[in-house]
This record gives structure tokens, sequence and C-alpha cells, in this order.
């Protein structure tokens, strides 16, 4: 069911089995795995199924719509480097960030849950195994197929990759779910759960501890036009984001004078994101022969884009980061795709003003105007002709102390520090950049698919290099994963050390963070959680 506490009585008290703050990719995951009723609709295998249901209640701080008030909730100060995402791909509304993403899923690879001895902080208490058959789940859970992201694919989108050397770059896809908005496709089961609640406008004020603050009590809830309840239950999931897990446990210092999960000073440490660059232009003899090893596949109504990737060898062999390509296809002002896409969304939006000009230029080339549509239609390919090709480059982060959240001077509207964003990097991401474009353009030179010309940055040494960096609104590693408390937040099952029944479902826990978006190791890791805590709260 769905309420909303400002239509709850006066200091209402709920209890539940689970209590799950965030309503988000991680929320939902772990709300559909432990709600008999929504586990119906997420058609998981009868394995999973818990002997008994549990009541679960899931906080949400917005609504169904967004509401710039709550909103503001999440304003921060930028102490390091700017970093557009911490406000801009943050959504405090049902649903999440999901309500606003793509869609795009990929997951780690096996190496980067290994120790690497030339990335202090590396390593991760599990495996790439003992994540693998979650994976499988998440893809469920995104809509998506459980081909993998290689091989597979390669059989089912009929290609092959091009002829790099596969010890220095690995051809894979990455996929994307076709209701990315995960509250249209499980919010329907949550509404007729008699199991689950969704409870609106439910902002976390405090979360209080047993008296030897070894247990979560309760969580104390607020909106903002000042209506108050707590939450009661067996165990407490933290779904908040990499941002706003960490404002979350360095607020609450009622009674623990460092926050919650950092005796150790490490709650908001290692705050990592994807830094970004464009690095340069593919200049093709054959420009359509590298559309087709570059642009976008589609098959049975889902989604792939290419991805060029730097192996576990060259990784070694450079001492660097995990890194990944990916092509931006840059259409000119007059070309016949963007003039039929311009005159499509015109006549639907029953604006003429121009649209015979554009028809007129688009009809000079009619072999432009079609070839679009039949490298969709036959062949499951995008297409864009006359675009060029710009080359960037997503590298993973190194952890870093230094680059953290932290608590801001100035409080929000319900009295709680905003966060203090300090995202910094290290010269190995400069490294990992320089290293790989330069791989890369050998590369295409040897695949025979056109020359890289990389922009002039990517070989001065200067400061500041990190002005052609952005963030990817990835918020990563601020609670992070690591069997001794002296060294992570959470232990390997994501619940924070000392805290017997307070665990984090977020890329928080992280240790590093690799190239792939976070989404999809995400969701594997809060079925995984799920599993789990349907064993010990029945």
């Amino acid at each position: 069911m769905i309420r909303d506490l400002r239509d709850l009585g006066a200091s209402t008290q709920l209890t539940c089995d689970l209590c799950i703050v965030g309503s988000g990719a991680a929320g939902l995951a772990i709300a559909s795995e432990m709600s008999a009723a929504s586990l119906s609709t997420a058609a998981m295998s009868s394995a999973s199924m818990p002997s008994a249901s549990l009541n679960v209640i899931v906080l949400e701080s917005g609504g169904m719509d967004l509401e710039p008030p709550t909103q503001a909730l999440y304003d921060v100060d930028v102490s390091g480097l700017p970093h557009p995402g911490s406000t801009q791909g943050r959504f405090r509304i049902c649903g999440g960030s999901t309500t606003r993403w793509g869609g795009q899923a990929l997951p780690l690879t096996p190496f980067d849950f290994e120790r690497r001895e030339w990335i202090p902080h590396s390593g991760w208490p599990i495996s790439f195994d003992e994540l693998r058959p979650y994976y499988q789940r998440a893809c469920q859970f995104l809509l998506i197929d459980a081909l993998n992201f290689d091989t597979d694919l390669f059989r089912h989108l009929r290609t092959q990759p091009p002829s790099f050397d596969a010890e220095e770059v690995w051809y894979h896809f990455s996929k994307w779910s076709p209701k990315p908005n995960l509250r249209e496709h499980y919010l329907p089961a949550i509404r007729r759960s008699k199991q689950c609640t969704l409870l609106l406008h439910a902002n976390v004020k405090d979360i209080v501890l047993e008296p030897g603050c070894e247990r979560v009590r309760q969580i104390d809830l607020q909106s903002l036009e000042g209506h108050k309840a707590s939450v009661k239950a067996k165990a407490f999931v933290l779904c908040a984001g990499g941002i706003e897990t960490a404002r979350l446990l360095l607020a609450n210092r009622k009674q623990r004078p460092n926050g919650i999960g950092n005796e150790h000073d490490l709650v908001g440490r290692f705050f990592q994101d994807h830094p970004s660059a464009m690095v340069g232009w593919l200049n093709s003899p054959d420009p359509a022969r590298a559309q087709r090893f570059l642009n976008v596949f589609h098959r049975r109504g889902l989604k792939y884009s290419v991805r060029c990737t730097g192996t576990p060898r060259w990784q070694q062999r450079h001492r660097a980061l995990n890194v990944s390509m990916g092509t931006t296809f840059v259409e000119n002002d007059d070309a016949t795709l963007g003039n039929l896409k311009e005159i499509y969304g015109a006549i639907r939006e029953r604006r003429f003003d121009g649209v015979a000009g554009k028809l007129w230029r688009a009809s000079r080339h009619p072999v432009a105007a079609i070839s679009p549509a039949y490298q969709y239609m036959v062949r499951g390919k995008s297409y864009a002709p006359g675009a060029r090709m710009r080359i960037g480059l997503t590298s993973e982060q190194q952890p870093n102390p230094e680059s953290r959240i932290l608590l801001s001077d100035k409080l929000d509207a319900l009295g709680v520090p905003r966060a203090n964003v300090r995202w910094k990097l290290t010269d190995l991401t400069l490294h990992t950049i320089r290293k790989y474009a330069e791989t890369l353009r050998e590369q295409f030179r040897r695949a025979a698919i056109g020359e890289i010309e990389l922009d002039p940055w990517v070989f001065e040494d200067s400061e500041r290099w990190t002005e052609q960096i952005t963030d990817q609104y990835h918020h990563i590693g601020t609670a992070r994963m690591h069997s001794s408390p002296r060294s992570g937040v959470v232990d390997r099952n994501c619940q924070v050390h000392g805290i017997a029944n307070l665990y984090v479902g977020s890329s928080a826990v992280f240790p590093t963070s690799g190239h792939s978006n976070p989404t999809l190791t995400i969701i594997a890791l809060c079925i995984r959680m799920a599993d789990r805590l349907k064993r010990e709260l029945a």
C-alpha cells in the first residue's frame, strides 16, 4: 500500500520487520524481494521466496511528483572539484534517480574485485563469483536478457568485434532497460501489497540507537510541514545513495559523537565517481563501417551500447585504472537525420515554421534519409549519416581518503547539516586516460577503422587537466565494504560494523568503482542482502 506521512495521526508509531530508507533502484529491489505480493510480479524463482511474508516499510522523502522544497534538501556545498551530479544527478521523489536515468546496465569485471598493488585501498572482501548469480537476477529485475556482455551478444546481435588486440582492448556491450523508470513497473505490486507499505514525504530526522549503541531502535521521521512519526523494525537498510547515506550516518551524532559507523573516521571518505573526458575525434575513410562497429545495436526491443575497455593485462602493464571508451555521434547542422528528427518533432507539436525548408533539404539526399530507417529495421543498428564521431573515456577513480563527503555548517529546512562534497582526483586518472587514448589510437589503426585525432590537452603536462573532467552522477565509496572495521564502514554483507541490524544498500559500499555504471551492481548486492534478511527475519 502507499501512504503519506502528512495524512497520519500525530506522533504515529509504526512497526515492521524491515524498514528501507529510499525508494530508488536499491530500495525497490529489496522491497520486491521481501514482499510476497511483488515477488509474483517480479517473476522471481520459487527458491527466493520467503517461508512467510514479512512486513516492510519503505520510506521516501518525496512524493509522486518532483517538489522543489523537497528537492532542496539535496542542496550541497562543494569544497573540491566541481561536481554537478551532487545536485543534478539526484532526485528526491518516489523512484529516486531511476525516474530520470537512461537505464544503462553493466556489471563490474572479476578483476575489479581483486587487490591491485599499484592501486592503494583496492580489493573487495567478496569475489565476482559470489555476486555472479545475483547479477543474473539483477538483469531480470531490470527486464533485460541474461546473456553475457560479449560473446553471447556477438551471436545475438549477429556481429563480430573489430580486429583489436584482445590482450589490450575488450570489445563488449552495455544493456539498456526497456523500462528505466522502475517505479512504473514495480509500484503497482507495492500498491496492492498488504505486507509492503511505501510511506511518502517521510524524511529521516534521527536514527535512534538502543542503549549500548549496538542496534538501531527506531528511525524518527518528519515531513516538511512538521508531521512526525517513528518506525521500529527488526532491521533497517539505508538505500539513499552515496552522498545521502554518508550524510545520514555523519549527522546522527546524539549518541555517537562522530556519527554512526564512524568510529574510525571512514564514513564519507573514499568518495568516487567516474571521471570522464572527451579525448578526440575519429576520422574514418569508411564512416559507415566505423558506425557498424561503434553505434548502438537493437534487438527484440532492447538496446545495446558498444564499450571498448582496457583489459586486465593492459591495466597491469601500464599500472593504470580500469577505463572504457564510448562514442558520441555529433550531427552536422544540416545533417539529413537531424532534419528528419526536427521535422517529426515539429509536426507532432504542430509547429510548422521552417518545416518546408527542412523537407526540401532532406529530399535532396534520399539515400541518407532512408538509410537510418533501413539500418534500424533490417540490421538492428543505429546509423547517423554524416555525423562526426567523438571519442570519450570513462575511468575508474583511485580510492582516495581525501576525496570525501563532509557535513556543512549550513542546515537544511529540517535542521539537518547539508552535505559538503569534496571530490578530489589523483594523477593516476590522467595517466590512465592518456595511456588508454594512445592505445586506442594504435588499435583503431590496427583494425583499419580510422585515425583518432587526440585533443591537445591529453598530452599537456598541466595542473589544469581536471578542467577537462566531468562526473557521471555516480556516487561511490562513502561507506566502503571491508572485513575489518578499521578499514571499512560495512562488512561483506553490507552490515554497518558494530550495528547489528543496520545495512547499506548503495554504491556507497563499493571499495572500488571499475568503469561500469553502478546500478546493476547495486541491485545485485541488494538482492543478495535481501536473501540474507529473509533468512534472518523469518
